[in-house]
């Protein structure tokens, strides 16, 4: 974490640092339950392009799972908030202006249960985005899915994406 607080902090000044905010449903599926838990995750990313392929990130997420239909875990409700480190590299740019391109993400941290028996410990997630910068060059639009994986669940992620060039 404080590499990657170092690594943000030394980057050239000609970088612009972003925001982005996803938000969208969330599966998982826990080890030694039946079903999947479902529930809306937001995340927040705060990042900084390293060179125009790759940019560092720090993450927050907060999640609410509800348990599958006809679960033996009482109501089963829980939620979920985290954090961590994270990193994308753009893998295809579809036009000569740049503004569509394909993102590999990735990143690593910590989930904790606020409520219920959350999937909390570390966590990870990996995937791709597909981000569209429309004319006004500060802000980015996209859609992004990711597998995510605690200690005990697996799930997928299907994110719509707004970034935010500061």
């Amino acid at each position: 974490m404080l590499l990657v607080l170092a690594a943000l902090l030394s980057a050239p000044t000609a970088a612009v640092p972003f925001l982005e905010m996803s938000a969208g449903p969330l599966l998982l599926h826990k080890s030694g339950h039946a079903g999947l838990d479902s529930g809306p995750l937001v995340r927040l990313d705060a990042g900084l392009p390293l060179s125009e392929r790759f940019a560092a990130e720090l993450w927050a997420a907060g999640s609410m799972q509800a348990a599958p239909l006809g679960s033996q875990r009482g109501s089963g409700d829980q939620a979920l908030v985290g954090g961590g480190i994270g990193g994308r590299l753009l893998v295809h740019q579809f036009d000569a202006e740049g503004r569509l391109g394909l993102w590999a993400r990735g990143g690593l941290g910590y989930l904790a249960a606020t409520s219920g028996e959350g999937a909390y410990g570390p966590t990870g997630f990996g995937g791709a985005a597909l981000v569209f910068q429309p004319w006004v060059k500060r802000f980015a639009i996209g859609v992004e899915a990711d597998a995510v994986g605690t200690r005990s669940a697996l799930g997928l992620l299907i994110l719509p994406t707004l970034r935010c060039s500061l």
